[in-house]
């Protein structure tokens, strides 16, 4: 004859080896060195340099220079576009001189904006009064992207 109590007793037993066996697996598949963090590969080493803005019409007109290219011969060696980074600040509350700023999208422009070590590009921006900020950053064939030019800030006063 068997008896409720040690039915039971087997139930507990079973369950706490059913809870001991998935608390070890569990910790045996979480165990293990984390990478340290890193940052993506840049095969782009093209960067735009005195980098300059005006307004035109109805657009920004960037100009500035890639020493990098200077003396060779091809057109555009692997740049097949640029990101336009821009913001704009209230007059009233314009950010400190060197702080950081924050460019909440870009623009991608795809197609020609190189003339040898030239760069030339022209942004479409709606002239609302306030500082607009804009940086640039080059194109790769495969995607990749640059690393960022200086800022720009132009004013507009209404």
């Amino acid at each position: 004859m068997i008896h409720k109590g040690s039915i039971r007793q087997v139930k507990w037993r079973f369950i706490c080896s059913a809870m001991i066996l998935g608390v070890v697996s569990l910790a045996l598949m979480s165990c293990g060195k984390k990478g340290p963090p890193f940052l993506p590969k840049t095969d782009m080493p093209l960067k735009v340099e005195q980098l300059k803005g005006q307004w035109t019409n109805e657009a920004v007109l960037l100009q500035g220079s890639i020493p990098a290219l200077k003396g060779q011969k091809k057109d555009t060696p692997g740049v097949t576009g640029c990101r336009v980074y821009h913001t704009r600040y209230s007059l009233k509350n314009p950010p400190c001189e060197g702080c950081p700023i924050d460019y909440p999208g870009f623009q991608e422009i795809r197609g020609k904006i190189l003339a040898e070590e030239e760069f030339l590009c022209e942004v479409f921006v709606e002239k609302k009064e306030g500082i607009h900020f804009f940086e640039v950053r080059l194109i790769g064939p495969k995607g990749e992207v640059g690393p960022p030019s200086n800022r720009v800030k132009l004013t507009v006063r209404n």
